[in-house]
């Protein structure tokens, strides 16, 4: 996957905080951002999975999970 320089600027106490995940993880300050909005993004599907249908939570983690399966797997092709 192509990857993309981005710039931020986060208060103090943030930027320590995502150093310290990063750390703590043994991954980069990048790899944490992106997992931070890979998971918001997942939450939001699975917010507009609910608006759209009757299932229960389990149900659309379940299908949400599924989905997510078959994205990783399309990118890795």
């Amino acid at each position: 996957m192509k990857r993309q320089q981005v710039i931020l600027d986060l208060d103090q106490e943030v930027a320590a905080l995502l150093a310290a995940c990063a750390a703590d993880a043994k991954v980069s300050e990048g790899e944490i951002v992106e997992r931070a909005v890979r998971s918001m993004d997942l939450r939001a599907l699975v917010a507009r999975i609910r608006d759209r249908s009757d299932l229960d939570e389990d149900a659309a983690m379940q299908l949400v999970g599924e989905e997510l399966r078959a994205a990783r797997a399309e990118r890795a092709a």
